[in-house]
């Protein structure tokens, strides 16, 4: 692997420095003293799911298809791989013990508990300017509804809802009640029966408040395991051929074995290639420089292959 100036890890950081974030590991998006927003491919009922991290250590997943949040977890924020590996699309992993919310697909009901939103048309979010905390925004039935999602306390979620106009008729929101310690609705809300809170015309401003019940296992983040193909195609292809073909680096056509000229410490060396050269070359690439790509410096990997990942690519880049 040899002199590469832009890799998908180096493009990661950079968007990650842009937007203020702090990284914890090469594919993890953390959060520091704002509130993150992403996009991404995560478990839930569409694949229209935005992750929203707060400083305190709340996340919760957004379903902006069907205009709902789903799921909290607390603790990490998001493992943003499954976007940054290959061509994207893929599912990424939360970083801690998922809870559901109890919410219904299309949640929010007008007129009726019981009959489908005529039309529901996502609007997007507004950014409190200081905190960065959303305030999402949807359109049910030709009603204009405002929505946001916080954790006033530990184990504690409150979905707010703010309608254009009152009078708007009778509002119903589906939450199964029974997946929580307790939900308490904000004054001039009630039960319309089990799993359907009724919001009154009269009211346009309207709260759910949900005590979530202890989690009684810890998250353990899952081991990732590539293979050396795909290693290779990941991290690797773009810059280094196995065919030949001259690209940024040096190919990998008939690597081990053969002779190399390199620059040590500024002066000329000739070596065979070997495993412990190829080692060096992934973890501390500038130690020995292929002749011919001193001006294309390459980014050690040491922080994003663990050693796993360094033995599974070299044992493929032995016979690719």
């Amino acid at each position: 692997m040899r002199r590469h100036a832009r890799t998908l890890t180096s493009l990661l950081s950079l968007t990650i420095a842009l937007n203020g974030l702090a990284e914890s590991a090469p594919s993890d998006i953390t959060v520091t003293n704002r509130t993150v927003i992403q996009r991404c491919v995560i478990d839930g009922s569409s694949a229209r799911m935005i992750a929203v991290g707060f400083p305190s250590g709340f996340n919760y997943a957004y379903d902006a298809q069907n205009c709902a949040p789903v799921y909290v977890w607390q603790g990490g924020f998001v493992d943003f791989s499954g976007e940054t590996l290959g061509r994207g699309g893929r599912r990424c992993e939360i970083l801690g013990v998922k809870q559901s919310l109890g919410t219904a697909i299309n949640p929010l009901r007008i007129g009726n508990p019981d009959t489908l939103p005529e039309s529901l048309s996502f609007k997007g979010y507004q950014r409190n300017q200081e905190t960065g905390t959303p305030t999402f925004r949807f359109e049910i039935n030709g009603l204009l509804v405002e929505q946001s999602i916080k954790s006033p306390s530990t184990n504690t979620v409150q979905i707010s809802l703010e309608f254009e106009s009152k009078n708007s008729g009778d509002k119903f929101y589906h939450i199964n009640s029974s997946e929580h310690e307790q939900v308490t609705l904000s004054e001039g809300l009630h039960w319309h029966r089990p799993g359907v809170v009724m919001i009154p015309s009269r009211i346009n401003k309207a709260s759910i408040s949900i005590s979530l019940r202890n989690i009684d296992k810890p998250y353990i983040r899952k081991p990732r395991s590539l293979s050396g193909a795909q290693i290779y195609s990941y991290y690797c292809k773009a810059c280094h051929s196995t065919d030949g073909t001259k690209l940024i680096g040096p190919t990998f056509k008939n690597l081990f074995g053969r002779s190399q000229e390199i620059i040590r410490q500024g002066i000329p060396d000739t070596i065979i290639v070997d495993t412990d050269y190829i080692r060096e070359s992934i973890t501390d690439p500038q130690a020995a420089i292929a002749n011919g790509y001193e001006n294309v410096p390459m980014p050690s990997f040491a922080n994003v292959l663990n050693g796993h990942d360094i033995n599974s690519l070299i044992e493929y880049l032995q016979n690719p």
